[in-house]
């Protein structure tokens, strides 16, 4: 069960034959090459099937005002979760461990709340992918278009499982009277691989070792919009092997990440870019720059992401600050294919994300939910155009309008404005032109 699972956490099964006795002590001394020769021997690389494990129950109190704890999902997997309950929204986030194995790397964000008239809303948000890429032109943004061949991605990052893990347990305090809910989740000794974005995966330019991956929360409710502050920590890369004999630098290069969003709503929902309707797997230009973006349910704001202005970079015992960038993603800007070692991780989530379930009073959705980022609206990717391999810092904030009644887009309501006080003057005119004619 152990040398099966933990090929199974790797993109197809990262170790086989010639570091056999690493498997058994479950180090990271893993090698893309064995991936390689899995393939060619036909080995089964995902033999835990998230439909075929122990059933496991949705021991989350629902009714609570806060929580976490851990659901089981097999004799190997196990997600480690936090839950919110107040002013009528809830919040749930969940993350995959191991205790048996190294723990695969994965997590989910999602809350659900209404806007006006009771009509209910659930939003999530998946880290899909971590891209390096080089700013050949210079506009900070990370430009792929795998439908044409171009792009400016060297390498995808390959997060594949960490040695430790260390979850921040939900704690509720107090900010000028305001409570707050915070909680975390951190990766620690990652290792991964730099794997060439125009070959099938399973090329790989090196082997890195990451120092940690970590993900902070905090939530809060100020009248009738809540805020989600959510904190990225991003550590050093410490070791790069290459795996060819080819050089690997990480020198001049960028750092991105790929969001996947889920949006599910009892009434029909649009996804906002730059105050205009946007949708990923119909987008024409595969990265539209953006400071974030909206979803409207019909045309009501719900909900808003706002990516920053800033992220913190360490160089050595300097702190650097820099311009993050942003992009709304289209689905030709990701390759078919580099993303299907996630699907059996989400299946996991997906399992534990039925809306009946989580919110037994929502009206109107119901049933699992599904993760696949090739039917999400929009995709975004966050980017750090200086980065080098170093630590970074960055927090981005996810706001739900509850009981919201603002229309969106907002533009028109500013043009239409000009248009009433020209109408508005023109009636004052006319009466005063048949006052004096009287």
């Amino acid at each position: 069960m152990k040398l099966a699972f933990y090929l199974s956490t790797s993109l197809v099964g990262l170790l086989l034959v010639s570091v056999l006795s690493s498997v058994m002590l479950f180090s990271t001394q893993t090698t893309l090459r064995a991936e390689v020769a899995a393939s060619q021997l036909n080995i089964d690389t995902n033999p835990e099937d998230p439909n075929e494990t122990i059933p496991p129950l949705l021991n989350i109190d629902t009714n609570s005002e806060y929580a976490n704890g851990t659901i089981t999902m097999s004799s190997v997997v196990k997600i480690w979760y936090a839950w919110v309950n107040v002013s009528e929204t809830q919040v749930i986030y969940y993350a995959l461990f191991s205790k048996e194995v190294n723990s695969p790397i994965v997590n989910f964000l999602g809350q659900h709340f209404q806007v006006e008239n009771d009509t209910e809303v659930f939003v999530g948000n998946t880290l899909t992918l971590i891209e390096v890429y080089n700013d050949t032109n210079g506009d900070g943004i990370s430009q792929a278009n795998f439908t044409s061949g171009e792009s400016e991605i060297a390498y995808y990052l390959l997060v594949n499982s960490s040695i430790g893990y260390q979850p921040t347990p939900i704690q509720k305090i107090l900010k000028d009277e305001i409570p707050h809910y915070t909680w975390g989740f951190k990766y620690e000794t990652i290792d991964g691989f730099l794997l060439y974005p125009e070959q099938q995966p399973g090329q790989g330019a090196a082997r890195v070792i990451i120092d940690y991956l970590g993900f902070n929360y905090d939530f809060y409710v100020v009248e009738d919009v809540s805020y989600i502050k959510k904190n990225f920590d991003i550590g050093e890369i410490t070791e790069i092997q290459p795996l060819s004999g080819e050089q690997v630098s990480l020198d001049g290069l960028s750092l991105s990440l790929l969001f996947s969003t889920i949006t599910i709503s009892a009434k029909p929902y649009t996804a906002y870019v730059n105050g205009q309707p946007y949708n990923s797997t119909t987008a024409e230009n595969p990265a539209t720059p953006t400071s974030g973006g909206e979803i409207a349910v019909e045309t009501i704001k719900a909900y808003e992401f706002l990516f920053g202005e800033n992220y913190n970079l360490t160089r050595g015992e300097t702190g650097e600050a820099h311009e993050v960038k942003s992009e709304a993603a289209a689905t030709t800007s990701v390759p078919q294919g580099v993303l299907d070692h996630l699907d059996w991780e989400l299946a996991y989530f997906e399992r534990h994300l039925n809306l009946s379930d989580l919110f037994p009073s929502a009206v109107g959705i119901e049933g699992k939910v599904s993760l696949d980022y090739n039917v999400s609206t929009f995709l975004y990717r966050i980017c750090y155009p200086v980065w080098d391999g170093l630590p970074i810092q960055h927090d981005p904030t996810y706001i739900a309008y509850l009981f919201s009644n603002i229309i969106i887009p907002e533009f028109p309501i500013v043009m239409v404005l000009p248009v009433l006080v020209i109408t508005t003057s023109l009636a004052i005119l006319t009466a005063k032109i048949r006052k004096r004619r009287r």
